[in-house]
């Protein structure tokens, strides 16, 4: 697991926790979030890490299972402990998952429904399920249209789902002719993506 701490501000920090993809562990001290972020405003960037257990690219979980998996419990274990630690602001803690970690995310707003203040899903996999959920945390979806890893039709699926439930706060942005890995790196230059996720509070 890996933290970055701005300098001491006078108030609480927000807090990004970032899942990555599929054997893919960013711990590296100027990671593209840190930087990205951070020119925005001072930020903590929690960049935990699922080491692989399958050949499936499944270590964070999805909502295709019924709990939590290891891996993502203990993210979320020293999450917790570092917001104890650091005194970050509970009301503006974020999620940002790609590929793999996009499928983390998608379980986690299921799952927590009214912890994080917004999220970002950048080439996940998910299956219809939990839309009543996902809906009340502001979600931004990012997806290829030519996706051969992770189908595209699933987030298409997700994202009318949240909205047939109520949702109000979703956004859906889908790169036309990019496969996975072209698509990620597209969503992570999206002009206000980075400058919207923060401006979101829970209260």
């Amino acid at each position: 697991m890996g933290l970055y701490v701005p300098a001491a501000t006078g108030k609480p920090l927000p807090v990004v926790m970032y899942l990555h993809g599929c054997h893919n562990d960013p711990v590296y001290s100027d990671y593209w979030l840190i930087p990205a972020v951070n020119a925005i405003e001072p930020c903590a960037v929690f960049l935990p890490t699922a080491p692989p257990l399958d050949d499936m690219c499944a270590d964070w979980g999805g909502t295709y299972d019924s709990g939590l998996r290891p891996a993502m419990i203990d993210a979320l274990a020293e999450l917790d402990r570092l917001i104890g630690q650091y005194g970050f602001d509970t009301e503006r803690q974020y999620l940002y998952g790609e590929s793999m970690g996009g499928e983390g995310v998608y379980k986690l707003l299921v799952e927590f429904p009214t912890r994080f203040a917004g999220a970002v899903s950048a080439a996940g996999y998910t299956l219809d399920t939990g839309a009543s959920e996902m809906a009340q945390t502001p979600l931004w979806i990012f997806h290829g249209s030519e996706d051969s890893i992770s189908p595209v039709e699933n987030d298409r699926t997700i994202y009318q789902s949240i909205l047939n439930a109520g949702g109000t706060q979703v956004k859906y942005t889908e790169y036309p002719g990019l496969d996975h890995v072209p698509a990620i790196e597209q969503a992570r230059t999206e002009p206000g993506l980075l400058e919207w996720l923060l401006a979101q509070r829970r209260d």
